[in-house]
């Protein structure tokens, strides 16, 4: 690989290399490309996300980008389909996985939100669209936040009534994307969006298929124009990136070890526990050994009774399989999930190797990663029921100069939080009592300060004055 690479970056080199060691070069190169294994022995996941050649073996096997193009991060659409299979198996098949793209949703979503809207106008056309049972928004906000880690991106699609504005939405899935055009100088601003082709409806056997228009177009597939038929939310992704990356994406080679693992040990143990009867004939010649072989060619029942002279020895023979306690080894896997999902090791059922101080400071950075979803999945709402008032707007039946903003309430995380709140500001408020009675402060000062502990954004002087002006 390195001679084939010396060859080609020297053209002097080049052309006095014999014919030979062309061929021999090249045939290093081919068996590299097939085999990328050969060069450096990686394994299987040290290829992801690598650049062609960096190490001298095809390091980008299964992440290979759309072009060698350093700031091109995105590879080819056979591989985010790869990725969005192995995810959703692991999603189906494997606990672990199913758990942490589970979790994620609890903790981004808990109970449900509550969407406020500044206009009670607005307030009522957002509750209508939230309602409807199209929409289901109560539901699908769930099922948002789920592929949304699951696929690392989600798209929405919009159809709305050109009477009345009423909007409906359904999500396309990720897998049917295929391209997605974007400004030539601004890949954040995307202009439209390919579904892939879906294929002809089933035929009836026994008679010629004839496609009809719709499915002679499903057959190019079809372009999605941006926002005005569907918007793309992605996460895990960089400035340069185009589509998303699941939660998962990063596991799946810890959550297939970790499962491979669990079997071996379930195999190990039920070998363990297997044995076969030894047994000896004192004496016995070939055809005396063949008889007895056919007689107890049937084991005999667990319990039962074995009577035999002094010249047969019965012994029962267990497999001699060294396999002690490799707990430890079970853990570093499951601790390399954990980290790379973002959360304690106790939350994958560990909790015997922490206590309770050192989980509570564990799950500080799980916290906030959640609470990080959290502004993001309110940033997908707040598009979408942008769109759902923008249609109302655009046909009269909302005033267009009318407060539009949308709040939402998450519910908390840590309520761990909110206990240490609570305690907090009753001995500042006692305190700030006191000062105001020795007359260190006066009551603008004492709000002031008290609301400031709270980490809130309120005008001191305006709530002091609101009880004297009533």
């Amino acid at each position: 690989m390195s001679y084939m690479k010396r060859l080609f970056r020297r053209p002097a080199l080049l052309e006095s290399a014999s014919l030979q060691d062309l061929n021999a070069a090249i045939e290093t190169r081919l068996r590299e490309d097939t085999n990328p294994g050969s060069a450096s022995q990686p394994t299987t996941e040290d290829w992801y996300w690598g650049r062609r050649g960096s190490s001298g073996s095809e390091e980008d096997y299964f992440w290979r980008r759309l072009s060698d193009n350093w700031y091109q991060k995105d590879v080819v659409p056979s591989t985010y389909l790869e990725i969005h299979n192995q995810v959703f198996e692991a999603w189906n098949a494997n606990p672990i996985a199913n758990y942490i793209v589970e979790l994620g949703v609890n903790f981004v979503l808990g109970d449900g939100i509550h969407v406020r809207c500044a206009n009670k106008k607005v307030q009522k056309v957002v509750d209508a669209f939230w309602s409807h049972p199209d929409n289901h928004m109560d539901l699908r906000v769930y099922d948002l936040c789920q592929e949304l880690s699951l696929y690392g991106e989600i798209f929405i699609r919009f159809f709305v009534n050109d009477f009345n504005g009423d909007v409906k939405i359904i999500s396309l899935d990720p897998s049917m994307v295929d391209q997605i055009e974007s400004d030539p100088e601004n890949i954040e601003h995307e202009l439209r969006i390919h579904r892939r082709p879906i294929g002809p409806s089933a035929t009836i056997p026994g008679q010629p298929a004839v496609p009809t228009p719709l499915e002679q177009t499903s057959l190019e597939g079809v372009w999605l124009s941006v926002p005005d038929e569907i918007i793309h939310f992605a996460i895990n992704k960089v400035s340069n990136a185009k589509r998303g990356k699941s939660d998962l994406a990063t596991l799946l080679p810890w959550l297939r070890r970790y499962k491979d693992w669990l079997i071996d040990r379930v195999r190990i143990n039920k070998y363990k526990a297997a044995f076969l009867w030894d047994i000896t004939l004192t004496g016995a010649d070939r055809r005396t050994i063949e008889n007895k072989m056919q007689e107890y060619a049937r084991p005999p029942e667990p319990g039962s009774i074995v009577v035999h002279n002094e010249q047969e020895t019965w012994s029962a023979v267990q497999p001699k399989i060294d396999a002690g306690d490799v707990a430890e080894d079970g853990r570093a896997i499951k601790l390399m999930i954990a980290m790379g999902a973002g959360i304690p090791e106790h939350y994958l059922a560990s909790g015997e190797n922490s206590n309770r101080a050192t989980a509570t400071e564990m799950a500080l950075p799980t916290v906030k990663k959640f609470k990080r979803r959290q502004d993001h999945f309110g940033y997908v709402l707040t598009r979408i029921l942008s769109r759902v008032v923008q249609e109302k707007q655009s046909r009269g039946l909302l005033p267009a100069g009318i407060d539009t903003s949308i709040s939402f309430t998450f519910p908390d995380i840590d309520t761990d939080d909110n206990l240490a709140l609570g305690q907090a500001s009753f001995y500042t408020s006692r305190a700030l009592a006191i000062a105001k009675a020795q007359g260190w402060v006066t009551d603008e000062t004492a709000a002031h300060l008290f609301f400031e502990s709270l980490g809130v954004d309120i005008n001191a002087r305006q709530e002091v004055e609101k009880p004297k002006a009533g």
